[in-house]
């Protein structure tokens, strides 16, 4: 079975292909870029060149992934309107997977807060046991706000890791919990954690924003002024 995997709610965007007939899986292809404001413009290319190097074609995957943020929320969009456009074109399942879970499976035996910028002064926040085989296990609810706020849901034994952890690393230094830097959601892991999830359909994908879009709250603003 082939899975192609998409993220794109950071900084980084991401496509990963991977293959699995019995036993774990193998990564055949990825690729991943960090920007700021090019997420659609470089998604689409990104899957063409991860199917390619694949050496396979968009008819060929049996599955789709896509991480369903919390995150930026123009580029969770992009990522989810192409992985739905994709599944529907093929006639594929689609299977989605949250930014949260995807940074904490990276860490196995770990307890993990997940911590994703929200701008505005704000994160995303979501604590995990990961088990040993990295599978993420909720220990609470992802929630967002203030860092310092989002600090006291944490425990001492935490790895705290995200571009939220990086970016307000001041306020999670004074607590003392230990910081793993630079770490993002990626396509591999994405596809990973989507293989024990059962088949959705392009339309039961939907977005993780947790909170209002930026656009809607500055039109609430004038509309109340």
């Amino acid at each position: 079975m082939l899975t192609l995997a998409l993220t794109s709610s950071t900084a980084m965007v991401g496509v990963a292909l991977l293959s699995r007939a019995d036993g774990a899986p193998e990564l055949l292809a990825a690729m991943g870029s960090l920007t700021d404001r090019r997420h659609a413009e470089e998604l689409t290319p990104m899957v063409a060149a991860v199917l390619d190097e694949g050496g396979v074609s968009i008819d060929e995957v049996d599955r789709f992934a896509v991480d369903v943020g919390p995150g930026r929320f123009t580029g969770l969009r992009v990522g989810i309107t192409t992985a739905r456009t994709l599944a529907l074109a093929t006639d594929r399942p689609l299977v989605g997977v949250t930014s949260l879970e995807a940074l904490a499976a990276a860490h196995p035996g770990r307890t993990v807060a997940a911590v994703i910028d929200a701008r505005r002064a704000e994160v995303f926040q979501q604590r995990f046991a990961v088990g040993s085989d990295g599978t993420p296990n909720e220990l609470d609810q992802p929630a967002y706000g203030e860092p310092a706020a989002m600090a006291e849901r944490f425990d001492a034994g935490d790895l705290v890791i995200g571009d939220g952890a990086d970016r307000y690393a001041d306020v999670f230094a004074e607590l003392d919990f230990e910081h793993a830097i630079g770490f993002e959601p990626t396509a591999e892991q994405i596809g990973r954690l989507s293989l024990g999830r059962p088949d959705q359909t392009g339309p039961d994908v939907r977005p993780l924003y947790l909170r209002d879009p930026d656009v809607q709250i500055n039109i609430k603003t004038r509309h109340n002024s």
